[in-house]
């Protein structure tokens, strides 16, 4: 049983205020920190490319996405899709 406090109710939270205001950048980006420190980069990397859709100007997402792609690129270019 997770605890409230686990990275995946945290994701869970947020993935349900993402439902509720799906055009909240910060909402995306937080979600997509979260997946990035758990491995999940292939959903981290979807939540940084809502953000940069919704704030092109959010430099750290596009930090995010960069690197992401990057590593992508290098091993599993099926898993993203552009």
């Amino acid at each position: 049983m997770e605890s409230a406090d686990s990275p995946a109710a945290e994701i869970d939270r947020l993935s349900e205020a993402i439902a509720r205001t799906p055009d909240d950048a910060a909402l995306h980006f937080e979600r997509g920190r979260l997946y990035y420190k758990q491995g999940y980069l292939d959903k981290a990397l979807n939540d940084f490319i809502r953000v940069r859709q919704l704030d092109p100007a959010h430099t750290e997402a596009a930090h995010y996405e960069a690197m992401l792609k990057e590593i992508f690129a290098f091993r599993h270019m099926d898993m993203y899709n552009p």
